[in-house]
């Protein structure tokens, strides 16, 4: 059976300087900084002690931003009326002395301790979020349509996966931006939880600051009855919220699907060379981590969806087997980092790539404006100069024999073998006279 190739390590990134390091690491980290400011926001403590790293780290987790945005979407169809309490309990996330609570009740629950609410029950259009938004979405966008383009051709101009470099790891991370679309009208950041009213401001004795504080604390402690707000939300066996969760399901499986694809014996096809059927280190690296990620949500979010779990905390956030994926997948994306800033290098038209030798670079650089000029013994092309008697000069003349031209180029020429007898040169730009 036929596997796909994956190429050893390769350390050459010595020759990049220091300047161009910091341009190759804002791009790299544009996409990972986009996820993080739009799809987490500031949690809502509403008890005396705060959460411990490995608590809140698993928000960070590509899992629990593409889950809650879900469920915010999901609690906005269900919902029999939508108020700006709604909208804002929606988007906290809840600590309490129980844990994280993202729960339908904490709309009620929460709600004496909101201290500033949204103006509107959703986004206005002229705002912070809705600048997040669009930014994510044009790096969704941007992600998508190389990612898409290069399950059918073997180009790496049109797919950054197979010799991609340290400047794209994190362009598919963008397709986040793309499931942030379905609740982007009811995301928001504009309010404010705390317990700051109850713990004495003024000149309340400290006894019933602590006996208040606690009396909150023991409300947040005990598990909330399940009917303490039964019709604010319709059920989630509602169609339109079964037709919603199925729907939302498809991408995430095609992204895992993807992901098998690129991994799989029929990527990195290249018709220049037999010898480029095949992944980087770094390559490789990325498309199994995104499988991890991919098919990992995938069945979180097919196992709750099914169970009718409508919480915007994921439910298994704080289970230990969830904080060890977080972990690993923190993990991998450092390692990205690392392997790919080793096996980085410019291409000579200025492409970075991870890829080694000719081959990658012709696969970076070739284009639909790439000219093809044959050379060799018995042929009119001698590189950049030809003399071929139809040919006619700028002004319409033709030349006389034995009279040569050269060729109008700018731009870069890299030679590949091909299946002829004949060495080709393949120039990369190139605009005749």
């Amino acid at each position: 059976m036929t596997v796909v190739q994956v190429f050893p390590f390769t350390y050459q990134s010595q020759d990049i300087t220091f300047a161009t390091w910091i341009t190759l690491f804002t791009l790299c980290l544009a996409p990972l900084v986009a996820h993080i400011v739009a799809g987490v926001p500031q949690p809502s403590f509403l008890c005396s002690h705060s959460p411990k790293w490995h608590e809140l780290i698993c928000h960070y987790n590509p899992t629990s931003i593409i889950w809650r945005y879900a469920m915010i979407t999901d609690r906005r169809i269900r919902a029999k009326s939508w108020d700006r309490e709604d909208i804002a309990a929606s988007n906290a996330l809840f600590w309490t002395s129980r844990g994280w609570d993202g729960s339908e009740i904490m709309v009620t629950a929460g709600l004496p301790y909101c201290t500033r609410l949204p103006d509107h029950p959703r986004v206005t259009i002229f705002s912070q979020e809705m600048i997040k938004t669009i930014i994510v979405t044009l790096q969704g966008i941007q992600a998508l349509i190389p990612l898409l383009s290069g399950l059918s051709t073997s180009r790496a101009s049109d797919s950054f996966v197979q010799w991609m470099a340290v400047d794209t790891i994190f362009f598919p991370l963008s397709i986040l931006g793309l499931f942030r679309l379905c609740c982007a009208a009811w995301l928001t950041e504009d309010f404010l939880y705390g317990t700051s009213q109850v713990v004495g401001l003024g000149p309340t004795p400290a006894s019933s600051a602590v006996e208040t504080r606690t009396s909150f604390e023991n409300l947040l402690g005990e598990p909330l009855p399940p009917d303490a707000a039964p019709s604010r939300f319709r059920p989630t066996a509602f169609w339109a919220s079964m037709v919603f969760r199925a729907v939302y399901l498809l991408p995430i499986l095609a992204m895992s699907t993807t992901c098998i694809l690129y991994l799989g014996p029929w990527t990195a096809k290249d018709i220049t060379s037999p010898t480029s059927n095949g992944l980087t280190m770094t390559s490789f690296l990325l498309a199994l981590s995104y499988l991890l990620f991919t098919s990992t949500t995938a069945i979180v979010c097919a196992y709750y969806f099914a169970r009718g779990h409508t919480t915007t905390v994921i439910p298994c956030i704080s289970s230990l087997w969830y904080k060890a994926y977080t972990v690993v997948v923190i993990g991998l994306g450092i390692s990205l980092i690392v392997i790919s800033c080793l096996e980085t290098r410019k291409t000579p038209c200025g492409i970075y790539t991870s890829g080694s030798g000719e081959v990658a670079d012709i696969d970076a650089c070739l284009d639909e404006n790439t000219t093809v000029v044959p050379v060799g013994p018995g042929k009119s092309h001698f590189g950049l100069v030809s003399t071929r008697r139809d040919h006619r000069d700028g002004n319409g003349t033709s030349l006389a024999p034995h009279q040569s031209w050269v060729l109008n180029f700018t731009g870069t020429c890299l030679g590949v073998v091909d299946d002829t007898p004949t060495q080709l040169v393949r120039c990369l730009h190139a605009d005749k006279a």
